[in-house]
C-alpha cells in the first residue's frame, strides 16, 4: 500500500491532452491524441510558490493596479490607396472601395504565438479562465470595438468607425470579422452591396484596353482576418486615432489585388462593366473572382496604423 502522503500534500489526478508530442507514462505511444495522468501537489514549496506567483502576473497582465484603459476613435484611412499596375500589365484604379466589418480587436504580442500548438505555462497550470472586469478575453487581445461597420474609403471617406478601448501596451496586430451588407446598417435598398462583403467599382487599362469593373466579394458572416499589422504604442498620456486601410498592394510581397488577371478576358455586360462576381457560369469571371477573393481575404491587405487627432 502506498505511504499516507501527509496533511500538507494531495495527489490530484490531471488529464493533459497532447498532439502526439512526448511519451506515456508506460513508455508506449501512438502518434495520436492520448491521454495521461499526473499527479501535482496541491501545496508548493515557499520559494516555487512565489516564483509561480511572479510568473502569472508577468503572464496576465494581472497587476495590484490595472493598467489603464485608453478610448481611441477608429477612422477609415485611403492615404495608400492609390492605382497599381498588375503583373498582367493593367493599370487598376479603384474609384469605390467597400467593406463589411464586425468586431474589430487589438493584440499586444501577435496572433502567431497565441495560435500555436504550444500552451504557455500559465495555461497549463490553470484553466483558461473566462474574462474579468478589467480584462479582455482572447489572451494577447487587448482592445475592441465590437458591433457592425460599413467602411467606406472610396469615392469618399465613412465618417468615423466608433471608439475602440485598449488597455495600455505596445500593439502588434489587429483583427476583424466579415459581415455582410443589408439594410438595417442603413444602406439603400437597391444598393448592391446588400448581401455582400466587398464592394469594388474601377478601372484596368493597358494601352489603349479599358475594362471598367464591379466586384462583389462575400465572405461567411463571421469569418475572420487574423494578423493584420497594427504597430503602435498606446499610453493614455499620447492619444491619436486608429487608421484603418485597405492597401491594394501587398507591402511586403509587392503583388497588388488584382494580379494574375486579364482582364482583357473578361466579358463586358450590356451596361457596359464587367460583373466580377461569386458563382459565375464564366470561366474567365470565376476564375478571376478566385483571385482577388483569395487576396483580399489575407492579412496583408490591410493595416492598422496610428493618425494623428486633427
Amino acid at each position: 500500500m502506498a505511504p499516507d502522503p501527509g496533511p500538507y500534500t494531495r495527489n490530484v489526478t490531471e488529464r493533459v491532452l497532447h498532439e502526439g508530442r512526448g511519451q506515456r507514462s508506460d513508455g508506449g505511444g501512438n502518434g495520436g491524441r492520448w491521454g495521461m495522468t499526473r499527479s501535482i501537489p496541491s501545496r508548493l514549496p515557499a520559494f516555487l510558490s512565489h516564483l509561480l506567483g511572479c510568473y502569472l502576473v508577468a503572464a496576465t497582465g494581472c497587476s495590484a493596479e490595472e493598467a489603464a484603459r485608453v478610448n481611441l476613435p477608429v477612422q477609415v484611412d485611403a492615404r495608400d490607396l492609390e492605382p497599381v499596375d498588375s503583373d498582367w500589365g493593367y493599370t487598376v484604379e479603384l474609384s469605390e472601395a467597400r467593406l463589411v466589418v464586425t468586431d474589430l480587436k487589438f493584440a499586444v504580442g501577435g496572433e502567431a504565438h497565441a495560435s500555436n500548438g504550444w500552451r504557455r505555462l500559465s495555461d497549463w497550470l490553470v484553466p483558461v479562465a473566462h474574462a474579468h472586469p478589467g480584462h479582455f478575453e482572447g489572451g494577447d487581445v487587448t482592445g475592441e470595438l465590437l458591433g457592425s461597420f460599413v467602411t467606406s474609403w472610396l469615392p469618399v471617406a465613412s465618417a468615423p468607425i466608433g471608439v475602440a478601448t485598449l488597455l495600455e501596451g505596445d500593439y502588434r496586430s489587429a483583427s476583424f470579422a466579415f459581415g455582410l451588407g443589408s439594410i438595417d446598417q442603413g444602406l439603400a435598398a437597391d444598393d448592391p452591396l446588400i448581401g455582400h462583403t466587398a464592394l469594388l467599382r474601377g478601372s484596368a487599362t493597358r494601352g489603349s484596353e479599358r475594362r471598367d469593373f464591379l466586384l462583389l466579394l462575400d465572405a461567411a458572416a463571421g469569418q475572420e482576418l487574423v494578423g493584420m499589422p497594427f504597430d503602435a504604442g498606446v499610453r493614455a498620456s499620447e492619444p491619436f486615432a486608429i487608421g484603418f486601410e485597405l492597401l491594394s498592394t501587398d507591402p511586403i510581397s509587392q503583388s497588388t489585388l488584382f494580379d494574375n488577371i486579364d482582364f482583357g478576358r473578361l466579358p463586358v455586360a450590356d451596361d457596359g462593366l464587367v460583373h466580377i462576381v461569386d458563382g459565375s457560369g464564366d470561366a474567365a469571371i470565376a476564375t478571376a473572382y478566385e483571385r482577388v477573393s483569395l487576396a483580399f481575404h489575407g492579412a496583408s491587405h490591410f493595416r492598422m496604423s496610428s493618425v494623428p487627432l486633427d
